[in-house]
C-alpha cells in the first residue's frame, strides 16, 4: 500500500513538473533570466523529480523510513508550487487565462508549498539522514526550531488574502512583517542546526558509513550555506530575488538526490544499487537533454529570429536531441554503473583484478579473504563467505565484510578436476535475488580461483604434517628425557638399596673376622662364625633381590596375581585385590610386568583404603586401583610404561587410576 502511493506521487511529481515547463514556456523563454533566477528553471525541475523519486524509492523498500516520506513530500509540493507559481504569474503578469483572484489564491498556495516548506523538510531530512533517527534526544530541539520557523512562515501567509496575493510583492503588514523576521531565520537556523549534525555524525561514524554521511554532509552544506547566501543578497538588494541571489541554492537543489544517490550506490546506504542506478541513467540524460535542448533552442531562434517560447521550435528541439542521445546512451549507461557500483560495474575486469591479487597471497587465510571480498562485491552481496576444505585437519574459512551471521543463501563448489576444494557462498541484502549474471559470475570466480584453492590446500595439509612431525618430535624428546631422568631415578634407588640392606651386612665382616682370630674359646668362636654365614647370606639374598628390581622372581613363576598377593603381604599394605575368575591367570609378560608396574607404582602413596580390581573386559586386561591420590605418585611413568605395551590410560576420575592393556 505505501509503496502504491509514494510512486503515484512520484508519478504526480513528474506531471506536475512537467506541466509547470509548459505553462511557463507560454509567456517566457525558458532560458531568460526571470525563468532561472526567479523560477529556477530547469535545476528546481531536475530537484523536484530526483527527490521523489528517491523517496519513492526508499519507501518501496523501508515503508516507514522517513527519509523517503520526506523526500517525497519535498518533491510532491514543490512540483505543485512550481505550477501554481507559474500559473499565477502568467496570470498576473502576462494575461494568462483566469481572474486576478485565482492567480492570486495560486500564488497563496506556490508560497505556502514552496522553497520555505522543502527548506524546513530538507533539515529533518538531514538530522535523521542516514538511519532514519536523530542523532540524539536533545536534537529534538532543532526540529522544533524547524517547525516554529515554518509554522510562523504560513502564519505571516494567513495574514494576506490569498485573492490579493501578490507573489513577487506580498505587500506585508506589520504582524506579517514580524512574522516573517522570526520564521526564515529560524528555517535558516534548523539548517544550519543540520550542518552540524551531520558533521558530528561524521566524526562519530567509522567506515562504510562514514562514506555515507561524508556525501550527506556536503549535500547539508550546499543547502544551508546557499539558503543563507540567499539571505544575506536579498537583505542588501532590499527583499528582490535576483539570479545572482537564487543561483547558488537553485545548483544545490539537484545537488541533493545527486549526492544522496551517489552515496545510496557506491557506499550501499539503502542497498538501492540496481533500481537507483536507472536513476542516475534518468539524471544523465535529463541533464543532456537540457543542455541539448538550450543549445538548439537559442540556436535556432538566433538564426530565424523567433522567441525561444516557441512550441515548434521546442518540438524540434526536443526530437534532434533525443535522436543525438541515443548514440550515447551506451557510453551514458556504463558511467551510471561506474558511478554506482565502482569497480563491481564490470565485474569480469574485477575478476581480472582479483587474478593479479592471487600471484601476491600469501596465505590460505590470505587467499580466502581475498575470496570472499571479490565474491560479495561482484554480485553487491550483503556477505560472502569462502570455504577451504583440507584433509586431515578443521576447515578453513572467512567472510566478508566481517563475521558472518549464518550459512550462506547460495553457495557454489569449487572443483580441481573430480576433487571439490570447497566453496564459495553470499547472501544476498533483503529484497534482492541472485541473477542468473551473477550466479555465472561466481561460477567463473570459482573456476578462476581453483588452482589456488589446490595449491592453498597442499600447502595447509602439509603445513599440518610438519606440525604433527613437530608434536611427534616434541614428544619423543620429552619421552627421552623421561626414559634418562627415569634411569637416574633408577640407578640412586639402587644405590641406596645396596648400602642399605647390602653394605650394611658385610661393611662389619673384616672386624668381626680380626676378632675371631684371637678369640680362644671354639665355642664362642663357632657362634660369632655361625652369625658371619648369617649376615653374609642374608646380604647376598638383598643383593639377589636387588638384581631383579621391582618385578620379583615369584611374577615370572607364577603370575600377576599370586605376585601382588606376595607384595601386599611382604610390605604389610593394607589394601584390598580383587581379582575376577577371567583376570586369575597367565597373561604375556609383558602385560604382567606393566601391570604389576601400575599397582606397586600407585600403592607408594601408602593408602590404608587401597583396592586393586583386575578384570578382562573384550581382549583387555582392565586394571583399577581406587582411593589413591594421583597427585602423590609419578602418573607420567604409569602412563609411558602402558602405551609401551600399547595399552591405554583413563585419568578422567582424580581417586581411581584405570589403565586397559590389550592382551
Amino acid at each position: 500500500m505505501h509503496a502504491r502511493v509514494v510512486w503515484v506521487l512520484a508519478a504526480l511529481t513528474v506531471l506536475f513538473a512537467g506541466a509547470d515547463l509548459w505553462v511557463t514556456s507560454l509567456y517566457r523563454p525558458l532560458l531568460s533570466e526571470e525563468a532561472v533566477a526567479v523560477h529556477g528553471v530547469p535545476f528546481v525541475s531536475i530537484a523536484v523529480i530526483g527527490c521523489a523519486a528517491m523517496g519513492a524509492l526508499i519507501v518501496a523498500r523501508w515503508a516507514r523510513h522517513p527519509v523517503g516520506w520526506l523526500l517525497c513530500l519535498i518533491g510532491c509540493t514543490s512540483s505543485i508550487s512550481l505550477l501554481a507559481e507559474a500559473y499565477s504569474v502568467w496570470v498576473v503578469t502576462a494575461d494568462g487565462p483566469g481572474s486576478r483572484s485565482l492567480g492570486g489564491i495560486a500564488g497563496w498556495i506556490a508560497s505556502l508549498l514552496g522553497g520555505q516548506l522543502s527548506l524546513a523538510a530538507l533539515a529533518v531530512v538531514f538530522l535523521v539522514a542516514p538511519d532514519g533517527h536523530l542523532l540524539s534526544r536533545r536534537w529534538r530541539a532543532a526540529v522544533v526550531v524547524v517547525l516554529v520557523g515554518y509554522g510562523t512562515y504560513a502564519g505571516m501567509l494567513l495574514t494576506l488574502s490569498p485573492t490579493r496575493c501578490d507573489i513577487d510583492d506580498h505587500n506585508l503588514g506589520q504582524l506579517g512583517k514580524l512574522l516573517s523576521l522570526i520564521g526564515l531565520p529560524f528555517i535558516a537556523g534548523g539548517l544550519v542546526a543540520a550542518m552540524v549534525s551531520t558533521v558530528l555524525r561524521l566524526r562519530r561514524s567509522q567506515g562504510e558509513q562514514r562514506q555515507q554521511v561524508r556525501l550527506i554532509a556536503v549535500s547539508a552544506a550546499l543547502i544551508a550555506l546557499s539558503f543563507v547566501y540567499l539571505i544575506v543578497v536579498q537583505t542588501i538588494n532590499d527583499g528582490h530575488q535576483t539570479w545572482l541571489a537564487t543561483l547558488p541554492l537553485y545548483i544545490s537543489y539537484p545537488c541533493l538526490p545527486l549526492l544522496l544517490a551517489i552515496a545510496v550506490l557506491r557506499y550501499r546506504l539503502f542497498e538501492l544499487d540496481l533500481i537507483i542506478n536507472r536513476t542516475v541513467v534518468l539524471a544523465l540524460g535529463t541533464i543532456f537533454a537540457g543542455t541539448g535542448y538550450t543549445g538548439l533552442v537559442l540556436a535556432v531562434a538566433g538564426l530565424v529570429n523567433l522567441r525561444t517560447s516557441g512550441f515548434w521550435v521546442s518540438l524540434l528541439a526536443t526530437a534532434l536531441v533525443a535522436l543525438a542521445f541515443q548514440p550515447l546512451r551506451r557510453s551514458v549507461v556504463r558511467l551510471a554503473n561506474r558511478l554506482a557500483y565502482g569497480v563491481r560495474a564490470l565485474p569480469y575486469e574485477a575478476l581480472s583484478d582479483f587474478s593479479r591479487r592471487l600471484a601476491e597471497t600469501p596465505s590460505p587465510v590470505s587467499l580466502l579473504s581475498a575470496v570472499a571480498e571479490a565474491a560479495g562485491r561482484a554480485v553487491s552481496a550483503r556477505s560472502s563467505r569462502a570455504v577451504l576444505q583440507v584433509p586431515g585437519t578443521d576447515w578453513i574459512s572467512r567472510s566478508w565484510p566481517g563475521r558472518s551471521d549464518g550459512p550462506p543463501e547460495w553457495e557454489v563448489p569449487v572443483r580441481h578436476g573430480d576433487e571439490t576444494l570447497g566453496s564459495i557462498g553470499v547472501t544476498m541484502p533483503k529484497g534482492h535475488r541472485l541473477r542468473a549474471a551473477d550466479e555465472q559470475l561466481l561460477r567463473d570466480l570459482a573456476d578462476q580461483t581453483a588452482l589456488a584453492f589446490r595449491n592453498a590446500a597442499m600447502e595447509s595439509e602439509l603445513a599440518a604434517h610438519v606440525a604433527a612431525l613437530d608434536a611427534t618430535t616434541g614428544a619423543l624428546a620429552e619421552s627421552r628425557r623421561r626414559l634418562v631422568a627415569a634411569d637416574d631415578a633408577t640407578r640412586r634407588l639402587l644405590e641406596s638399596a645396596i648400602a642399605r640392606d647390602v653394605l650394611s651386612h658385610l661393611a662389619p665382616i673384616p672386624e668381626r673376622l680380626n676378632t675371631l682370630r684371637v678369640t680362644g674359646s671354639n665355642a664362642a668362636a663357632a657362634v660369632e662364625l655361625e652369625r658371619l654365614v648369617t649376615s653374609t647370606n642374608t646380604a647376598l639374598e638383598s643383593l639377589r633381590e636387588l638384581t631383579h628390581g621391582v618385578f620379583p622372581t615369584q611374577l615370572a613363576r607364577s603370575g600377576l596375581s599370586r605376585a601382588l598377593r606376595s607384595h601386599l603381604a611382604r610390605n604389610g599394605t593394607v589394601a584390598v585385590l580383587q581379582v575376577e575368575p577371567s583376570a586369575d591367570r597367565r597373561f604375556p609378560a609383558g602385560v604382567e610386568a606393566a601391570a604389576y608396574f601400575c599397582c606397586v607404582e600407585a600403592l607408594r602413596t601408602g593408602s590404608v583404603t587401597a583396592r586393586i580390581d583386575l578384570a578382562v573386559v573384550g581382549e583387555d586386561l582392565v586394571v583399577r586401583v581406587r582411593g589413591v591420590a594421583r597427585g602423590a605418585i609419578d602418573v607420567q611413568s604409569i602412563v609411558d610404561r602402558i602405551e609401551a605395551v600399547g595399552g591405554t590410560p583413563n585419568l578422567d576420575d582424580p581417586l581411581l587410576l584405570s589403565v586397559s592393556i590389550p592382551v
